[in-house]
């Protein structure tokens, strides 16, 4: 037996929880059902919760769990049925038959009584993949007739309405008498021009709660103040690409082209339009004609790398300084944390150089730099690479353990438990031995850095780079900079040794400080 045909993974998928609660648990307990009566030792489960098997989405679980067969990681992939590995048809099942078959894995899916390592099964699961693509197809189609007709009534067609309002019995929405005060409240401090951070903070002071249940923010208050379902207009999600957006606007009938009535609204159309003019004036261009509050690139080196040393959280720019997001925001922070962007980027620029060109052979600063940089090069490998060491590291910490049961904490003892321990050790060992070759087989490709490290040379590469450039040379050695309160010292020159704190990229990530413990160096 190899070191891994006795291992299995499970790969569990649920679109939505219209199953019950249960459904991933059922689906658990059937396939270790399945393992324990093949005699297979389950090694890690990969799901996917609310991730449709049909639409061109990113699955995590998925590609983790044909990972770890494709790189021989494991012997055997455990699925529930056809339909929870994939809904995309033969297209998708056929490339991932095909990576198995090489490897000599297989997958077996319970509840269809498949398994890949059978020959004649491959028949069975190209009409079984195609019809669970089928099936889909038909439910989308489904759903959209069921939205055109619940649109042409002018009915809710599902989903949480905005805040303060509710589907009424009609299907209509309607005031909610508990929170349509507060939302009319919000309008008309929004009509009559305050800041949405002012209106923030004051309802977070009053301890009401947003429609999540926790703290307002300018984005949630934005957001419900352009819904048109706020203004009593039926809502539509727009789609570029054929994926949906975040961009909201007021369904209009395909045959008249005139907006429809879903109900009460907290404010008129009319006003709504107000509304969204007070906002897009907040986001004028600047005087070098760039549009204020638009992300589309950013502009400042550090904004991502810098965090309050208050609160934790990110720290933007705003005017001549980096400042704490939640702040921005309305969200409570202890902090207040500011800093100078033009002292902050030179005193980061400055460690950043020198940190890299202090580094000697071993330090594991220029093994994080070097896989970050092969990341970006070719991440297939690291995936691979990253399943295999995982596994090897679990295999390992396997080992040892076993051999302190017999030789430390004395639970091998008579014949019987000797042997049933020397064929433990001997399949743990097999297997430690089988992931190494693994590993050895995904060798990190050659990522010369060596300019990086010279600092003359580093400087001029820095100089010549863009912005967006410089942030991508950052991000390879760097993980974040947590910037310490000022303690209100105004007026005092930046000290970067004493309020920067510097998270390299072979470090965890850093924990807020406290206001009274700044950093001793940077």
């Amino acid at each position: 037996m190899s070191h891994h045909e006795h291992l299995a993974d499970l790969y569990l998928r649920l679109s939505l929880d219209r199953e019950g609660k249960t459904a991933i648990e059922r689906q658990e307990a059937d396939c270790r059902a399945w393992c324990a009566r093949n005699g297979l030792e389950v090694r890690t489960v990969h799901i996917d919760r609310g991730r449709s098997g049909y639409k061109a989405v990113d699955r995590a679980g998925f590609d983790a769990a044909i990972s770890a067969l494709t790189t021989g990681t494991v012997g055997t992939l455990v699925v529930w049925k056809v339909d929870r590995l994939s809904r995309r048809g033969m297209g998708q099942v056929g490339q991932v038959l095909d990576q198995v078959e090489k490897v000599g894995g297989r997958i077996v899916f319970v509840q269809d009584g498949l398994d890949t390592s059978h020959q004649q099964s491959r028949l069975v699961l190209a009409l079984l993949s195609e019809v669970a693509r089928s099936e889909s197809a038909n439910i989308g189609l489904r759903v959209a007739s069921a939205k055109a007709h619940l649109r042409s009534l002018g009915r809710w067609i599902g989903g949480q309405p905005p805040y303060g309002l509710s589907v009424a019995e009609d299907g209509k929405l309607d005031h909610d008498p508990r929170t349509a005060p507060i939302a009319r409240e919000i309008a008309d401090r929004a009509l009559s021009a305050e800041p949405l951070v002012r209106i923030a903070r004051d309802l977070n002071a009053r301890e009401v709660l947003s429609p999540r249940g926790g703290n307002w923010g300018v984005g949630t208050l934005s957001a419900i103040l352009k819904s048109p379902a706020f203004a009593g207009l039926l809502p539509e999600t727009v789609k570029r690409d054929g994926k949906y957006t975040a961009k909201v606007v007021p369904w209009r009938d395909p045959e008249t082209g005139e907006t429809v009535e879903i109900g009460r609204g907290i404010i008129t159309p009319a006003e709504q339009l107000q509304v969204v003019r007070i906002l897009e004036d907040r986001t004028a261009a600047d005087n070098l004609g760039r549009a204020r509050g638009v992300r589309a690139q950013v502009s400042h080196l550090l904004t991502g790398f810098l965090r309050c040393g208050g609160c934790g959280g990110r720290m933007s720019a705003l005017g001549k300084s980096y400042v704490c997001q939640a702040q921005r925001l309305g969200h409570p922070c202890p902090a207040h944390t500011t800093a100078f962007i033009a002292a902050v980027d030179r005193a980061v620029v400055e460690a950043f150089i020198n940190r890299l060109a202090a580094t000697e052979p071993g330090d594991p600063l220029l093994d994080a730099v070097a896989e970050r940089w092969v990341a970006r090069h070719d991440p297939d490998i690291i995936r691979e690479r990253a399943t295999i060491t995982a596994a090897l590291e679990d295999a390992n910490a396997a080992l040892v353990d076993l051999e302190d049961a017999r030789y430390l904490r004395g639970e091998f003892v008579g014949p019987e438990a000797i042997q049933r321990w020397n064929r433990l050790h001997e399949r743990l060992t097999a297997r430690v031995a089988g992931l190494r070759r693994n590993l050895a087989d995904f060798p990190l490709p050659e990522a010369d850095i060596s300019p990086l490290l010279d600092p003359v040379l580093a400087r001029e590469a820095w100089e010549a780079a863009i912005v967006a450039d410089r942030r991508g040379l950052l991000g390879l050695a760097l993980n974040a900079v947590t910037v310490a309160p000022a303690n209100g010292r105004r007026g005092v020159r930046f000290d970067p040794h004493a309020r920067l704190r510097f998270t390299w990229a072979h470090e965890s990530d850093p924990a807020p400080l406290d206001a009274d413990h700044a950093p001793t160096d940077a």
